[in-house]
């Protein structure tokens, strides 16, 4: 194999030695990269043309290997001709990202028919007049001196998830957008031919309901009722290219509602069914009635989008007005707990009033108020909590009803800004609530235990009763009695007789 180096206008001289080739019963097999050709030469100045490009400059990127089956090498210029000695000739041709060079424009209906096909195709004898354009897919000349551009892939048109295909070798396309026709070519050509066929073919399998496999026949059917199918080779379908075209960009290009306009079409195809009338025909009865159906569908949808709009309008009030009473009732709250922590303070003045108060039961009061409002302020933050989470969830299962109708930046300012308002008040009035509790529960804590120290500081002293003093008795004396001195005998002295 010989690489050539520089590109000239030999390069068409190898276009014309590939048809000439092929006009005198040559065979030709040719993909993305290369050109296979099978057959024999006529004469020995033809052999001696192709041994000449096969040694000149054609182009950096082409390449050409002529191979002697019979020695199993390359022939040589040292080769004598022989008519019936098969040659094979294999020319490589250039690997650009996104775009595919063929020598023969009717070798494309077998690329075509791929599952997949680059966005770009140079083809060689093709006439600058029959170049075409889709969506998806550029068709033009392909000239060997000109440089090669790299193509980038078009937006996808997924048909799939509309379109039941129960093919093995998958019917419908995963790409539309290579089959919708954007700018038809001013002279058709083989190529264009081989494409309409194909593309007809891929855009009513991406407009039905389903495709099925029969006995090695694919058939393509419309539900209604009533069902209607034929059959995907039907030589009928390809007339009807023009309104299929126009069906496919209505379907698939009009808006996102893209499902309900599928459905609509599909039923609509099958209704419009008559024996006595063309393929064509049918499609373009079904197109004008599917566009009038959906006319009535969006005026439908759009009075209940109002009517939706109006009730998630007040839904939405009514959720930030108990968003607002929950954080009212969290405040009404605090002041009914502020009056249960107040309630031990009255309690140890009542008892220190009336000293009856023992520590311990001042302690509990303490303990038991504090007990108190911690729980009754958890409870409320978990019903509250509860409930927005219930709200939550319901309030997002029913604006699924409204995803097709109204735009999430919509959806942002009429239902979801006003609550996450709401809500963030109820959050700072939560904390700052939150602290004031935490405050109160402390306080009330502190006050338990310290009343339990003072108690049992007290303890020791008061287990001892004390003795009280008791005053000396008074002496009755009598005024008209003088006091006697009091005789105390001795063993001195005798006290006389009647003395005290």
């Amino acid at each position: 194999m010989t690489r050539l180096r520089s590109m000239t206008s030999s390069s068409n001289a190898l276009l014309d030695r590939v048809r000439d080739f092929v006009a005198v019963g040559g065979e030709a097999d040719e993909r993305v990269d290369t050109l296979l050709l099978r057959g024999t030469f006529t004469d020995a100045a033809t052999q001696m043309a192709w041994l000449a490009l096969a040694s000149g400059a054609l182009g950096t990127d082409l390449a050409v290997q002529i191979y002697n089956p019979a020695i199993g090498g390359d022939l040589t210029a040292a080769d004598p001709f022989d008519p019936t000695r098969p040659i094979s000739i294999t020319i490589n041709k250039p690997t650009v990202e996104g775009l595919g060079c063929f020598f023969l424009q009717d070798q494309l209906r077998r690329y075509l028919q791929e599952v997949t096909v680059l966005p770009g195709l140079s083809v060689a004898d093709l006439h600058a007049q029959s170049t075409f354009v889709t969506r998806g897919l550029s068709v033009e000349v392909w000239y060997a001196t000109a440089p090669l551009t790299p193509r980038s892939a078009a937006t996808r048109i997924d048909p799939t998830p509309y379109v039941r295909d129960f093919v093995p070798s998958r019917e419908v396309p995963a790409d539309l957008s290579p089959w919708i026709l954007v700018a038809p070519p001013a002279v058709p050509s083989a190529a264009f031919l081989f494409w309409k066929t194909i593309a007809t073919r891929r855009l009513l399998a991406s407009l039905v309901s389903s495709a099925s496999l029969e006995d090695d026949t694919v058939w393509l059917q419309a539900s209604g009722p009533p069902l209607y199918r034929l059959r995907a080779d039907d030589p009928a379908i390809v007339a009807a290219f023009d309104p299929l075209s126009q069906a496919a960009t209505w379907v698939f290009l009009s808006g996102l509602d893209v499902e309900a306009r599928h459905i609509i079409f599909a039923s609509e195809l099958a209704r419009a069914n008559r024996t006595d009338q063309t393929f064509t025909e049918t499609v373009t009865r079904a197109l004008d009635s599917a566009k009038a159906t959906y006319e009535a569908h969006v005026q439908s949808s759009s009075r209940e989008t109002l009517k939706a709009l109006g009730e998630l309008r007040k839904t939405v009030i009514d959720e930030t007005q108990k968003v607002t009473q929950k954080a009212q009732d969290l405040t009404a709250a605090l002041w009914r707990d502020l009056a249960v922590t107040a309630a031990p303070f009255v309690l140890k003045a009542l008892g220190d009033a009336g000293r009856v108060t023992s520590p311990t039961i001042a302690a509990g009061f303490y303990f038991g108020a504090a007990a108190f409002i911690t729980l009754s302020f958890v409870l409320q933050w978990r019903i509250n909590g509860a409930y927005f989470k219930s709200q939550t969830d319901s309030r997002a299962a029913w604006l699924q009803t409204l995803y097709n109708y109204i735009s999430p930046r919509e959806r942002n300012e009429i239902a979801d800004t006003p609550i996450v308002d709401a809500m963030k008040n109820y959050r700072e009035t939560r904390a700052i609530l939150l602290l004031s509790y935490v405050l109160l529960v402390s306080l009330l804590t502190g006050f338990g235990i310290f009343t339990l120290r003072q108690g049992l500081a007290a303890a020791p002293s008061q287990s001892l009763p004390i003795a009280k003093p008791v005053a000396p008795s008074k002496p009755m004396i009598s005024p008209e009695k003088p006091i006697s001195p009091v005789c105390v005998p001795s063993a001195k002295v005798q006290c006389p007789k009647g003395a005290p």
